[in-house]
């Protein structure tokens, strides 16, 4: 799976878990860099993020880089830890659904 497709998943979740009746607001949307904040009906919050590391990236031809991608979600310990639960749960539980193959890296042209 490239970048591109995932970040487009990464996107249609949030906008299927507007339908759930979660508050999404996109903090970071940038090369490499995606963070929202999500709030669920009882107002609480997480933060969804992902990180494409380009420092440990791998160069496997003259215009492709292979790189880990870490996702994941930021919360505030004790009250935050079901809802951030949740919301990997149902990320995942997306991405299954929504995606051929999950793989553990993202390939992208610089």
């Amino acid at each position: 799976m490239n970048l591109k497709a995932f970040i487009k998943l990464y996107q249609d979740f949030l906008q299927e878990s507007e339908q759930k009746g979660w508050k999404i607001e996109v903090l970071i949307e940038e090369f490499g860099n995606y963070l929202a904040s999500i709030k669920n009906i009882e107002g609480i919050e997480v933060q969804f993020f992902i990180e494409l590391d380009l420092e440990n990236s791998e160069k496997l031809s003259d215009t492709t880089k292979q790189s880990n991608l870490n996702y994941g979600v930021i919360r505030k310990k004790g009250e935050g830890d079901a809802f951030a639960k949740e919301v990997l749960d149902a990320f995942h539980e997306y991405w299954s659904k929504h995606s051929v193959k999950r793989k553990t890296f993202i390939i992208y042209k610089p």
